[in-house]
């Protein structure tokens, strides 16, 4: 815990007691059951036994002892534990030699072994669906592998998903919001620096065609301090809104060599399709997660000083002492129904929310002989049926099982173990308290809480770091505080009582579109450090020139955006201008003073200026660690050593931004090789095991008489190409002019492009560099100047 602007505050690596010794925690899984969270890893090499940690907030966490301490699980790979209907149920893969089942009846176990070796690689997760249909992912060569479990011990036939990174892909896990199936997966070697997190969404089905989006990866740092971020969980966060993902970093080598990793933790949101991971992997600190307004029953039985019980010969009735205040709110009920102290008579058993008095109030109730769950109305001391649906026959109700409610203006979800079983739109959050309505049955009642959050609410008020993005849509809350439209609209696709206009655009997610002069939107924003920083936004081209004015803490620069040079793109990023930031937590303003701002999204980064004389010599500035493969120096530049090979060197900073980056090249003799220059490069990698593209940026490649632009994104995309003739022994003269999203190829002395690209969603800053995989091309005279 430290002390900052944020109050209380954590920051990433995160230390444990009783983490396995010259190892750290890998591979960590996060599973939450009871108001309380559950911490597994990856056991050492050659260790027997599973850890566990536990934890009411996510920052403080006590050492709960060896889960299992069965001799299969020697160097157990990532081990994963679901709860159902009172057993827990752990998948692992020790030593990476197939996958075993274990079972328990508490969190910290005893596990026991309950199947034979069930092979299907590493990593498995599962995945319980809406309707109780249970499915488990794997790691392979080839993508996440998935398959249907009949039961919490079976595979069914295998099916490949899409979510690959076109080399070993592992670390899967799938959590379901709004209807949409997010799967999170990494890849590149577990001891590469680009070891990296990606997600996909489906809308189908957990195993079927996953959309994988733009922004992607959503977790990756290749920096010295702070890389090779992987193999992630995610978990609803104890304010019963938000969410968190967990993954671990590499550093240093254990005494046996592989490097040791350390635990992290950092906040994701999402905006329709979209799942951002704030920051990309955080460095500096992070405000703590927030707690429910209202929670009892934390590992033990509910404080009566906290409730008003009534008990009457008709019905007992918990309520809470506080109630939800606000016209949303997400509430989670914990219970165990006791059928050996039923009394006479017929049994029933609600949870309670939105309660105003005894004749105004929604309940969910349960009948356990009909397997079923119900909403039911009190209004003005009539009672009626909403709805009601089917649970799983097998339910046993002597066993823990949750009920939680989540209700806004967009309607009302209601879940049992996770699983939605109600979807109310007609249906609106109202203030009140929430508690418990029972007959005839004597519950076990445990964890009980509320939060003034649903839906994501809580992603408007947190602090966004900065390096980072930002959703247009996750502006503060309160009209004329966090946000101020003169002439309100409706038929907003969310955040509607604002009257701010929110579309649902092409990729999924949801956009601002505001056109009143003087209207503005305010983010929380938190910076790593002093310096100046970049801000760009995702556009959508309106044939006008727009201006905006940029405010931090009052502090305000007005910046013209002019049209983008770019043809047939709905969406364009753009560069608004650069502002000093100070550390610390600070308020964002973006207003509009003139034409309009339609945008999805805010990227700030930090830069550094350039100096304004050009830097003619840029290949003494590349020190050894920046040089990867065997490259040869020659007197006045470098050729790579072999033939076939794939080498790279990387000069200046992940800091600059525009600039105009030159070298000579020239064909020695002839090769099917190709040469390249590299240019905005941020978080390279290399590794023997890892794929061969592993970098961010920009290539501009030279082969067969052609020059071809390349994106980069640990692969490659080919977006535009022209031809270049390389006569043996001549030297061509390459510039090429990076300014905004636009890159323009000059050869030679022409004044005149020979290749002139925008890139819609750009990267916008980062080194340059070289590649080789031939010694027949020869690089000298590197040099780059400010734009």
């Amino acid at each position: 815990m430290l002390n900052s602007t944020l109050g209380e505050s954590y920051q990433n690596s995160l230390v444990l007691d009783q983490e396995w010794p010259d190892y750290g925690i890998g591979d960590p899984y996060v599973m939450r059951y009871n108001g309380l969270y559950y911490l597994y890893c990856s056991t050492k090499d050659f260790r027997v036994g599973i850890k566990a940690w536990s934890s009411s907030d996510l920052i403080h966490w006590k050492y709960e002892g060896l889960a299992t301490e069965e001799p299969l699980t020697e160097g157990a790979y990532a081990p994963e534990v679901v709860y159902w209907n009172g057993y827990f149920y752990m998948y692992t893969s020790p030593a990476g030699k197939g996958h075993y089942v274990l079972r328990s009846e508490s969190p910290t176990g005893p596990f026991t072994i309950q199947t034979e070796n069930l092979g299907l690689s590493i990593d498995g997760s599962v995945f319980i669906d809406d309707d109780g249909k249970w499915y488990f992912t794997h790691a392979s060569g080839k993508g996440i592998i998935g398959h249907e479990m009949p039961d919490p011990y079976t595979m069914t036939e295998e099916k490949t998903t899409n979510a690959f990174l076109g080399h070993w892909t592992e670390g899967s896990m799938i959590i379901k919001r709004d209807g949409k199936y997010f799967m999170t997966y990494t890849g590149n070697h577990v001891f590469s620096k680009g070891y990296r997190i990606n997600y996909a969404v489906a809308t189908e089905s957990p195993i079927g065609t996953y959309k994988v989006p733009e922004n992607n990866p959503i977790v990756i740092s290749t920096k010295q301090d702070f890389n090779g971020l992987g193999h992630s969980s995610s978990v609803l966060g104890p304010n019963l809104d938000s969410y968190y993902m967990f993954y671990h970093n590499l550093i240093g080598h254990s005494k046996e060599g592989p490097p040791v990793r350390k635990l992290n933790m950092d906040r994701i949101v999402f905006n329709g399709e979209k799942m951002v991971v704030l920051g990309d992997g955080t460095h500096f600190p992070q405000p703590v997660p927030q707690m429910p307004d209202f929670y009892d029953g934390v590992n033990k039985p509910l404080d009566q000083k906290l409730w008003d019980v009534r008990d009457n010969v008709n019905d007992t009735k918990w309520l809470s002492s506080k109630a939800a205040d606000k016209n949303r709110f997400t509430a989670e009920f914990n219970f165990r129904l006791n059928t050996e102290s039923t009394l006479e008579g017929e049994p029933s058993f609600e949870t309670a929310f939105s309660y105003k008095d005894d004749n105004n109030y929604y309940s969910v109730g349960i009948d356990p002989a009909l397997r079923s769950i119900a909403l039911f109305e009190m209004k003005d001391g009539n009672r009626k049926q909403l709805a009601t649906s089917q649970l799983p026959q097998a339910m046993d109700f002597t066993k823990l099982h949750a009920i939680r409610v989540e209700s806004n203006a967009r309607g009302t979800n209601i879940y049992f173990d996770q699983m939605n079983k109600l979807t109310l739109t007609d249906i609106h959050a109202k203030p009140g308290k929430i508690g418990y309505v029972y007959r005839h049955v004597k519950p076990t009642l445990e964890f009980t809480a509320f939060s003034n959050e649903a839906d994501g609410s809580s992603d408007f008020e947190t602090a966004k770091p900065v390096p980072g993005t930002i959703e247009a849509v996750h502006y503060l809350e309160v009209r004329d505080q966090g946000f101020h439209v003169g002439h309100p609209v409706k038929g907003a696709v969310m955040r509607e009582d604002d009257g701010v206009p929110i579309q649902t655009s092409e990729d999924g997610s949801n956009a601002v579109a505001i056109a009143g002069k003087g209207d503005w939107l305010s983010y929380r924003i938190n910076v790593e450090s002093d310096g100046t920083y970049g801000f760009d936004a995702m556009l959508k081209e309106d044939g006008n020139g727009n201006t905006v004015e940029l405010q931090v803490d009052g502090k305000s620069q007005l910046f013209e955006l002019s049209n983008s040079q770019s043809e047939g793109n709905l969406w364009v990023k753009k560069h608004i201008g650069n502002m000093k930031l100070t550390q610390g937590e600070h308020i964002l303003t973006v207003k509009l003073v003139k034409g309009n701002l339609n945008y999805r999204f805010l990227d700030i980064y930090r830069i550094t200026e350039l100096p304004t004389e050009k830097l003619s010599n840029m290949f003494s500035q590349i020190v050894p660690e920046d040089m990867y493969g065997k490259w040869m120096k020659h007197e006045d530049g470098y050729t790579v050593q072999t033939e076939g090979s794939d080498a790279k060197m990387y000069a200046g900073s992940d800091e600059w931004t525009d600039y105009r980056v030159e070298v000579d090249l020239k064909s020695t003799a002839d090769s099917i090789q190709e040469a390249g220059l590299l240019f905005r490069v941020t978080n390279e990698s290399e590794f023997p095991e890892q794929v061969r593209d592993s970098l961010m940026g920009y290539q501009l490649t030279f082969r067969n008489g052609r020059m071809i632009l390349k994106k980069m994104n640990y692969d490659q995309n080919e977006v535009d190409s022209a031809p270049i003739s390389f006569a043996n022994g001549s030297i061509v003269h390459i510039a090429v002019d990076v300014s905004g999203a636009t890159m323009k190829v000059y050869l030679n002395d022409s004044k005149q492009p020979a290749l002139e690209w925008t890139d819609a969603n750009a990267w916008m800053h980062g080194k340059i560099g070289i590649r080789s995989a031939s010694p027949s091309w020869l690089f000298t005279n590197l040099s780059l100047v400010r734009r």
